[in-house]
């Protein structure tokens, strides 16, 4: 039976949910993708579901303060995508990228209420939480020394609404960012009431 509780979720409640869920998505990559060694990770509970999150300070900083950007976005309906590149570090090559996709589901003012019960989003975010480790035994091994960037895409008029998001931020041309002859994997998809993630992993295939 669903209580009271469950039908409280805001438009903060929902990028408070998103930023959340992004944060750990990022750690959970970073450490199932064998970016970082397994001893600069220690492991953490998050929605029922045991993750492991890097203790390095500078990932930890670095991916908070992204997804503090992406909170304010969510707010003012200006963010359309993060995505998550992993990038060889001998010759600066995207060989695999994570696209989540933000879309608003709403026309209604900050202080509604979504009417999807909070146990239910728990419930999506834990099955994509999963996917993501699961992708291990699926994608590729990534055999060369790699790192990672995180790139929001926002609506056209961002700065327009944010002036300084250009101190940390800055643009990058779509085409720098595809991957020749990708394949692509498509995860579940989670949903607040007022907004949706969909979340496509794309990767390069060994050549030859």
């Amino acid at each position: 039976m669903a209580t009271a509780q469950d039908h409280c979720i805001t438009l903060q409640g929902s990028a408070a949910i998103i930023h959340e869920y992004l944060h750990y998505c990022v750690h959970s990559i970073i450490f199932q993708r064998g970016i970082y060694p397994s001893g600069d990770f220690l492991p953490e509970d998050y929605n029922n579901v045991p993750l492991m999150v890097s203790r390095n300070k500078h990932i930890k900083s670095y991916i908070e303060r992204v997804m503090k950007e992406v909170h304010g976005l969510i707010m003012k309906k200006l963010i359309t995508k993060v995505t998550v590149c992993i990038i060889t570090v001998e010759k600066s090559e995207i060989i695999e990228r994570w696209d989540f996709n933000i879309k608003a589901d709403y026309e209604v003012e900050k202080e509604s209420i979504s009417a999807k019960p909070l146990s239910k989003i728990q419930s999506e975010i834990r099955s994509v939480m999963r996917q993501i480790i699961s992708m291990v035994s699926v994608l590729p091994c990534i055999e060369e020394r790699c790192t990672f960037d995180i790139m929001l895409h926002t609506e056209d008029n961002v700065y327009d609404h944010n002036p300084t998001i250009g101190d940390d931020f800055r643009e990058e041309d779509m085409k720098s960012i595809e991957i020749k002859n990708a394949q692509c994997i498509r995860l579940k998809q989670i949903s607040t009431g007022f907004n949706t993630v969909d979340t496509n992993v794309m990767y390069r295939m060994d050549e030859g």
